[in-house]
């Protein structure tokens, strides 16, 4: 599920997204004309048809403000399952407020505000229920195509074993955020899910430093490598220290020596 939230707040998610949503409820309440809508929309000042099309392009620019918001944030940090639900929920709320809005100024402020946007939620939220689990649905489906047509290359998964040669954890490289060393055990601290998690090993980072470069991860310092697409900022903390903030919430920021710092920077 998570993957395909990662498509569905991409670029082309976010335009399809601002698209369908405001072409279903247009097509659907000409087509329809629901007894609610149709009430507050029949105006002896406007035609029915003229306020749906002025409400498809409210909806129209809501919907692509707040995709644009979600796109921008899904670029810095990942996105849970529950966190997109809330915020499809928040966005239908934002697009039924301006909407009661337009609503209760042509009918020269005769309708209660507050009414009218009760009403325009409750009606937004059971119609785009459909468009919004189709197109999540298709999502995931376009997901498990691309998984299907690009399966894993064992080769390119990364290894770990302990200080006995031990097998003890594979993953793909792109999942890893950081490796921190700490005495005898080195944390590998990866994203499952769009979630941070944990594994501990007890090797040491000269054991893993060649295997680690091989895959694309970077020295950072004697006690860290770390995996540069996940670097959101590098930038001098309170005490001077060069330090690396992540893209993930709730990650520690990650410090960077002198002797790394050329590197770190070409990179990003």
């Amino acid at each position: 599920m998570n993957k395909a939230i990662n498509k569905i707040i991409s670029g082309a998610g976010t335009i399809i997204h601002s698209l369908v949503i405001p072409l279903f409820v247009l097509v659907f309440t000409i087509y329809y004309k629901p007894a609610g809508p149709y009430e507050f929309l029949n105006m002896d000042n406007a035609s029915y048809g003229f306020n749906v099309t002025m409400l498809f392009c409210i909806i129209l620019v809501s919907l692509s403000i707040t995709r644009g918001w979600l796109y921008l944030i899904g670029k810095y940090k990942g996105l849970s399952a529950m966190i997109y639900i809330l915020w499809c929920a928040a966005e239908i709320l934002v697009a039924s407020l301006f909407c009661s809005l337009y609503i209760v100024l042509m009918s020269k402020e005769t309708l209660p505000f507050f009414e009218v946007a009760g009403s325009a939620y409750i009606y937004l939220l059971a119609t785009v229920i459909y468009p919004y689990g189709f197109l999540s649905l298709g999502f995931e489906l376009y997901s498990r195509n691309k998984e299907g047509e690009n399966p894993v290359d064992e080769n390119s998964l990364i290894r770990f074993y302990d200080e006995y040669k031990k097998l003890r954890f594979v993953i793909a490289p792109e999942a890893v955020i950081y490796i921190k060393s700490e005495e005898n055990y080195v944390q590998i601290h990866y994203l499952d899910r769009n979630r941070i998690k944990k594994f501990i090993l007890r090797s040491s980072m000269r054991a893993l430093e060649e295997d680690l470069s091989k895959h694309g991860l970077v020295r950072c310092h004697r006690s860290y490598f770390i995996n540069p697409p996940f670097i959101r900022i590098v930038h001098r903390d309170d005490s001077g220290q060069i330090v690396a903030r992540l893209k993930q919430e709730g990650s520690e920021s990650i410090p960077i020596s002198r002797k790394y710092q050329d590197e770190i920077s070409r990179l990003l």
